[in-house]
C-alpha cells in the first residue's frame, strides 16, 4: 500500500515544484564578441611633409614626409592634415622631428585596470590608473628608432602593496629588436622584474623568447608622494595625493629597425606586426592583467586561466573584462562605484558592441566620480 501513496505523493510535488532558472543575470549584457576597444587605426595618404592634429587641434605627428601612415586614436575621433611650409621641410629628415604620439604630443590617455584577476572584482576600474602618452621617435626613412612612454600616475584602489607596469613587444614568431632602455628616475623594478646594466642603459627583461618585456616600474607606489595610506585618490573624503610622472625611454638596435607602419599598438596578436601591450602586475610577476585578446608573456603564472577556462583572452564568461582604456583623460570611478553606474552611457556602449555612445565619458554622475583632484581632465 506504500507504493501508490508514495507515487501519488511525487507527482503532487513535481507538479508544484518547479526547478529556479539561474539566479545570475550580467549587469551588464556584453555580446561575445565585443572586443573592448576604445581606439582605433586611421590610415593618412599625404601628399607632402605635414602634421597631423586631432579635433582638439593637439598634434598627433609631426613632420612626416609624403606617404601612407596608419595612426592610432580614440574611436569617432578626427584627423586634419597640415602642410608643412618649404621652409620647414628640411626637418623632415632630422630624427628630432620625425614623431607620431598616441594620444597626442602633450596629452595623456587613461588605462584602468582590476586587480582581481581572475575573478571579476568589483567593477570599478580603479585598483591602477594611470594617464599613458607615447611617443614613436622615427628616422627620415620612417623606421623607429625609439619609443618613449610616459606615465602620469594617479591613483590606486588595489590592496597589493607590490604593483607593475610593463610593455610587452610581441610578434608571431620570436623577436630581438630592442637594444637597451633608459628611465629618467631609475629602473625602480624592485622584485617583480629582472633586468641588466648594460654599456649604453637597461636590457629588457630576460626569459621572454617570444617577446620582449620592457618593465616601466616595479613600484607603482613609490611614485605618489603618500607613504602611509594604502587607497589614493579613489575616495573624495582623503586628502588628494600628487604624484611624479616618469617615462622609459626603448631603443631598438640599429640593424633591426622596423618601419612605423609595421606597429601596432593593442591589436590583434596574429598579425605580421609588432604589437605593443601594456599590463600590469600584482604581488608577484606571473601574475599579469592584460587587455582582451592580448597574449601572456612565458612568465605568467598559467594557473590563473584555470578561473577563466575555457578561456584564455583575459575575458569572463559573460565578457567582462580587468583593462580599458580610453583616448582622453578622463575621471575613474570612486571606489565601489562601479563603471557603468559613474557613466551611464558605459553601459549602452558596451552592450551595442561599442557601436553606440562612443563618447560614453561624456555623460557622468559626478558624485560616482573622483573629483578631489585633477588630472587635466576634460570632464
Amino acid at each position: 500500500m506504500k507504493t501508490p501513496v508514495l507515487i501519488l505523493l511525487l507527482i503532487l510535488c513535481t507538479s508544484c515544484f518547479k526547478m529556479p532558472d539561474d539566479p545570475y543575470v550580467p549587469p551588464v549584457d556584453v555580446p561575445i564578441d565585443f572586443d573592448w576597444k576604445t581606439i582605433e587605426t586611421k590610415q593618412l595618404v599625404l601628399n607632402a611633409v605635414s602634421s597631423v592634429l586631432n579635433e582638439s587641434g593637439d598634434t598627433v605627428a609631426s613632420f612626416l614626409p609624403a606617404g601612407t601612415y596608419d595612426i592610432v586614436t580614440g574611436k569617432g575621433s578626427s584627423l586634419t592634415v597640415k602642410a608643412e611650409t618649404q621652409s620647414v621641410q628640411t626637418k623632415a629628415g632630422n630624427n628630432n622631428f620625425v614623431r607620431v604620439y598616441f594620444p597626442s604630443k602633450n596629452r595623456f590617455a587613461t588605462v584602468m585596470y582590476e586587480d582581481l584577476f581572475p575573478y571579476k572584482g568589483d567593477m570599478d576600474m580603479n585598483d591602477v590608473v594611470f594617464g599613458l602618452n607615447i611617443e614613436y621617435n622615427l628616422t627620415n626613412q620612417l623606421l623607429v628608432n625609439s619609443v618613449k612612454i610616459t606615465i602620469q600616475p594617479r591613483a590606486i584602489g588595489s590592496s597589493y602593496e607590490t604593483i607593475g607596469i610593463a610593455a610587452n613587444f610581441s610578434y608571431r614568431f620570436p623577436i630581438d629588436i630592442i637594444d637597451y632602455v633608459l628611465y629618467n628616475n631609475g629602473p625602480n623594478v624592485s622584485s617583480l622584474f629582472s633586468i641588466n646594466r648594460g654599456n649604453k642603459g637597461y636590457t629588457p627583461e630576460m626569459y621572454n623568447y617570444l617577446s620582449q618585456v620592457v618593465p616601466l616600474t616595479g613600484d607603482y607606489r613609490e611614485y605618489f608622494n603618500n607613504e602611509k595610506d594604502l587607497f589614493l585618490n579613489v575616495r573624495n573624503i582623503d586628502a588628494f595625493t600628487t604624484s611624479e610622472e616618469f617615462s622609459t625611454l626603448i631603443y631598438f638596435k640599429s640593424s633591426s629597425l622596423v618601419y612605423y607602419s609595421n606597429f601596432t599598438f593593442l591589436d590583434a596578436t596574429n598579425t605580421s606586426k609588432i604589437n605593443l601591450d601594456l599590463f600590469t602586475v600584482f604581488k608577484y610577476r606571473g601574475k599579469e592583467v592584460h587587455f582582451k585578446d592580448q597574449l601572456p608573456t612565458e612568465r605568467f603564472d598559467p594557473y590563473l586561466f584555470v578561473e577563466t577556462r575555457p578561456l584564455t583572452n583575459f575575458s569572463t564568461i559573460d565578457n567582462w573584462v580587468w583593462a580599458i582604456i580610453s583616448d582622453k583623460s578622463i575621471r575613474h570611478p570612486r571606489e565601489f562605484v562601479k563603471i557603468y553606474k559613474a557613466y551611464p552611457d558605459f553601459k549602452l556602449w558596451a552592450e551595442s558592441s561599442g557601436n553606440t555612445n562612443l563618447n560614453w565619458y561624456s555623460n557622468s554622475v559626478i558624485d560616482s566620480l573622483y573629483t578631489a583632484g585633477n588630472f587635466s581632465y576634460i570632464n
